[in-house]
C-alpha cells in the first residue's frame, strides 16, 4: 500500500474554508489561461474585435477539493506491505506520545505558486515549530525501521482547489482577498493520520485512514 502521513484539520475548520471559497463570485471575463483574440484582433472595427472574444465558459471557476478530502501531507513512505505498514504504525504509536501537540490554525491564501503549480491554497499558521518536531519524529522512526521517507511532499498549506479553463483573473483576486481576510479558529492537532490513497471513483473519498497516531501533551505558550 502507498502509505503517507498527514494532518487532517477538524471538519468545522475545513467547512469554514469552503464557505469562504463558496462566497466568492466574480463577473465572468476571459479565463486566465485563454489566449489572445483570433484573426479579427487587428480589425479597426470595434464590433469585429468584440466578436473575436469568445464568451467565457459556464460552470465553476475552480475545481474544488471536497472539505472531507482536505488534508496536509507531511511525509510519504512509499509502497509498503501490510506487515511493514503495521510495524511502522506500531512504532509511531509508541514514540509519538513523547511529541508535543501543536496548536494550529488556517489563515491567508496562496495561488499559482511556485511556478507551474495550478492550485489555490489556504496557509497553515500557529505552532509550526512544534509541528517541525512532529515531522522530524516521523522521519526518525521510519528511518530507524529502514523505510524510505520522502519529506518533500510537505508544504505548510492546505489545497482548496485548482484553476480550470473558466478561472478568471478577477475571480482569483477576489478569492485571494477573501482568504487573506480569513482566519480559522485554532485547534490542537492531537493526531497524525497514516493514510492510503484510494481509487477516486464517483462518490469515493481520495484516501482512507490506516491509523490515527495520538500525539503527546499539549504545550501552552
Amino acid at each position: 500500500m502507498r502509505l503517507f502521513a498527514a494532518l487532517v484539520p477538524p471538519p468545522d475548520v475545513l467547512t469554514g474554508v469552503r464557505a469562504v471559497v463558496d462566497s466568492v463570485v466574480a463577473a465572468p471575463e476571459r479565463p486566465v489561461g485563454s489566449g489572445p483574440p483570433g484573426r479579427h484582433r487587428l480589425s479597426r472595427r470595434r464590433q469585429a474585435v468584440e466578436e473575436a472574444v469568445p464568451p467565457a465558459p459556464t460552470g465553476p471557476m475552480l475545481d474544488l477539493v471536497a472539505a472531507e478530502a482536505m488534508q496536509l501531507p507531511i511525509a510519504k513512505f512509499g509502497n509498503l506491505a501490510l506487515n511493514d505498514a503495521t510495524r511502522l504504525a506500531d512504532a509511531l504509536d509508541r514514540d509519538a506520545h513523547g511529541w508535543a501537540t501543536p496548536r494550529l490554525r488556517l489563515a491567508g491564501g496562496l495561488a499559482l505558486e511556485p511556478e507551474g503549480d495550478y492550485s489555490v491554497w489556504v496557509k497553515l499558521a500557529g505552532d509550526v515549530d512544534t509541528l517541525a518536531t512532529v515531522r522530524h519524529g516521523l522521519t526518525r522512526v521510519a528511518q530507524g525501521l529502514h523505510f524510505f521517507v520522502d519529506r518533500r511532499v510537505f508544504r505548510p498549506e492546505v489545497q482548496v482547489g485548482m484553476i480550470n479553463d473558466r478561472t478568471t483573473a478577477p475571480y482569483l483576486e477576489e478569492l485571494l482577498a477573501a482568504l487573506d481576510a480569513f482566519e480559522s479558529a485554532a485547534w490542537w492537532q492531537t493526531t497524525v493520520s497514516l493514510l492510503v490513497p484510494t481509487d477516486q471513483g464517483p462518490g469515493r473519498a481520495p484516501f482512507k485512514t490506516f491509523r490515527d497516531i495520538p500525539l503527546g501533551p499539549a504545550v501552552e505558550h
